[in-house]
């Protein structure tokens, strides 16, 4: 079942509050499972737009639809924070980080 209006607030005001460097976040569903791991040179700015009242993919739409609650992990560097997510996502297969690989 998505998430409602009210938690999309929420997590919008959260992720108003991140950092303005860059790191890895991590979305999770109503379960607590990894759905998606993501990395951004500015947390505040990537996250939050998730959260917005803009157009999205049909794709990131339905992702966002199921986020109950994320995480972030704050690296001294873009690089550090791209190493990091792959490892992320290799170890936990998020369902939305795999979803392109299986296509092609």
């Amino acid at each position: 079942m998505p998430v409602s209006q009210k938690r999309m607030q929420e997590l919008l005001q959260k992720a108003n509050t991140l950092p303005l460097c860059p790191g890895v976040y991590i979305m999770r569903d109503k379960i607590g499972k990894i759905i998606y791991v993501g990395k951004s040179r500015k947390l505040k700015n990537r996250v939050s737009q998730y959260f917005q009242q803009n157009k999205k993919n049909a794709k990131t739409a339905r992702m966002v639809s199921l986020v109950e609650d994320f995480e972030y992990i704050v690296c001294k560097t873009e690089i550090e924070a791209l190493t990091l997510e792959n490892s992320l996502i290799k170890q936990n297969t998020p369902k939305y980080n795999t979803f392109a690989k299986k296509i092609w």
